[in-house]
């Protein structure tokens, strides 16, 4: 990837670069049926929606006042919907589900690290 490239590219193109690798590595691993394929462009799908709420969540919880007051909920539900979803997948041997799991429970996780270390900028906000 070139200089000019690298400069266009954003946070998100990265991250979901990174779980598009990560689950097909997963489908291949398990044998690359279609099933699983499908599976992981599900999740795939899932996650990248997941960016957006988040992002929007954040922006909200950063303002004075925020305008959506459940925007705390964002990561609560996040965290209660995988791990039920862990269980069920578990049961079902859905292993590209399986492997958005944990992607979706490291985001939060990754997303703090994130912010942390690149607040926003105050027209950000």
């Amino acid at each position: 990837m070139n200089q000019k490239m690298m400069s266009k590219a954003k946070t998100w193109h990265f991250e979901l670069g990174i779980v598009a690798v990560v689950l097909s590595v997963v489908v291949v691993a398990t044998g690359g049926s279609y099933v699983e394929w499908i599976g992981a462009a599900a999740v795939l799908g899932t996650f990248a929606h997941a960016q957006v709420a988040d992002r929007l969540a954040e922006k909200d919880a950063a303002r004075e006042k925020p305008s959506v007051e459940c925007h705390k909920w964002a990561t609560r539900y996040l965290i209660g919907k995988e791990t039920l979803w862990l269980a069920y997948f578990v049961i079902h041997q859905s292993w590209s589900a399986l492997a958005g799991v944990g992607l979706f429970l490291a985001f939060p996780v990754w997303r703090r690290w994130w912010r942390h270390r690149h607040p926003m900028k105050q027209n950000d906000q």
